[in-house]
């Protein structure tokens, strides 16, 4: 059994600066950062659609302590070189063991057991930075008759080898994935279908625009809140502005009761022009030979259909975690901060805002587990465990993604607040012994 101080689950974006926070903190303690792929940068390494990019700025979504040099908005493929050039200036791709899949976390006699597919280790400290996605299963809405359908069926989260060129398209899905890639698939594609159940809305970025990370963070977070106090007004504004959205365009729901998706250069509102490109509002009634049938018996003719339908929710990266031989079920725990779980020791794990940047709350958690762990070893003490409080879970944003999973999340919430401002005053300045957390001495 291999004896570390901390292990870090997983070598994207949280993994990064996990690893850059606890050694620039804590130069002696060591750690492991294990990754189930052959490589870091978790989404960045995974996602390989045509046109995959970020869907916000890398003002924000860079990390701080070495930001990004290039465009506003950053494609997949220069995202996942600048974690990797990260991580060798840090030095921290030595501490990463690839291709090791975490099976179970196990917390016994005051420490973690952490059991993977072909070793084992012993710590005192777990950060588990396995986003809030599952990574194997995508979400694949079920309809009937799918051993009929002759063409390719593909989830834009397991694309392959695909390979749309001259070929009959059909892309489902509204949200920011789809988005964000059906102009390259346009750009291929001899026909594109376009079914959206629940069209987005969609803001357009200039992707020559200069900014710096204070201003757009003040920029965004304004974005959000104003929406939130002038919902119709706010509606009004994006319909008058924008001549893409009519009728069938439109969506149902109020400007950031989702999450509004990215044109860069107005490529999508381009794209969506074109001759070869039909769009449908409609849902899906079931597979046929040739494609899809829509609820109102149209049928929808394809080579290839891209589901580009989201993914399932899944926190700590759906690994078991025992605590003396009894299996958690995190939907019975409280969310402390969005950091922690009640009745769980010394487990941290990294969650995103619906509002703001990823990159950002895994910094400022990052150094408020810093902050847990200094606590800790300033006091002489072995574990701090979150205690039941808080109130009832309520989703933040009416996105899908979110409410088909709540039966996932803790069935409470403590101080877990979607706004950046007051997490980063309240985890920079309040105390970490602050009545919610119990600690242990042996």
């Amino acid at each position: 059994m291999d004896k570390i101080d901390v292990i870090i689950i997983g070598a994207g974006i949280a993994g990064i600066t996990s690893a850059y926070y606890l050694h620039k903190n804590f130069p002696d303690l060591k750690f492991k950062i294990i990754e189930s792929r052959n490589d870091l940068g978790g989404t960045w390494d995974q996602m390989k659609f045509p046109g995959v990019r970020a869907d916000n700025d890398m003002y924000t979504y860079g990390f701080s302590f070495d930001p990004w040099k290039g465009p506003i908005i950053g494609g997949g493929e220069d995202i996942k070189n600048y974690l990797v050039r990260v991580a060798q200036k840090f030095n921290f791709k030595k501490y990463v063991v690839y291709n090791t899949d975490v099976k179970s976390l196990i917390w016994k006699d005051n420490q973690w057991i952490t059991k993977t597919n072909n070793r084992t280790f012993c710590s005192q400290y777990v950060i588990c930075c396995t986003g809030s996605r599952d990574r194997k299963d995508p979400h694949l809405p079920k309809f009937p008759g799918k051993k009929q359908y002759k063409g390719k069926i593909v989830h834009t989260q397991k694309w392959g080898n695909t390979n749309c060129k001259d070929k009959n398209v059909t892309i489902v899905g509204s949200g920011c994935t789809a988005i964000t890639m059906a102009p390259s698939i346009i750009k291929q594609a001899k026909k594109v279908t376009l079914i959206q159940r629940s069209p987005a809305w969609i803001v357009n970025i200039d992707s020559q625009k200069k900014s710096t990370r204070n201003y757009k963070t003040i920029q965004v977070l304004w974005d959000y809140f104003s929406s939130r106090i002038f919902k119709k007004f706010q509606r009004k504004i994006m319909i008058s502005k924008n001549s893409y959205y009519n009728k069938t365009t439109t969506p149902s729901y109020d400007y950031w009761d989702q999450r509004p998706a990215s044109s860069l250069d107005n490529d999508y509102f381009t794209a969506v022009k074109s001759e070869k490109v039909t769009t449908i509002r409609e849902g899906i009634s079931e597979w046929v030979k040739n494609g899809v049938k829509l609820k109102n018996g149209d049928v929808v003719e394809s080579d290839i259909t891209i589901m580009a339908t989201g993914g399932n929710t899944q926190l700590l990266g759906g690994i078991d975690i025992l605590i003396n031989n009894k299996k958690i079920n995190i939907n019975n725990t409280s969310w402390y901060r969005g950091m922690m779980f009640s009745g769980i020791p010394n487990l941290f794990a990294h969650a995103g805002y619906i509002n703001f940047s990823w990159t950002a709350r895994c910094e400022i958690v990052s150094k408020r587990i810093c902050k847990t762990i200094d606590y800790i070893k300033q006091n002489k003490l072995i574990s701090c465990t979150p205690k039941y409080l808080g109130k009832a879970s309520k989703p933040s944003i009416q996105a899908n993604y979110v409410l088909r999973a709540m039966d996932k999340f803790p069935n409470k919430t403590y101080k877990f607040y979607q706004n950046y401002l007051i997490e980063y005053i309240s985890f920079k300045y309040t105390k970490i012994n602050d009545g919610a957390l119990s600690f242990s001495k042996n």
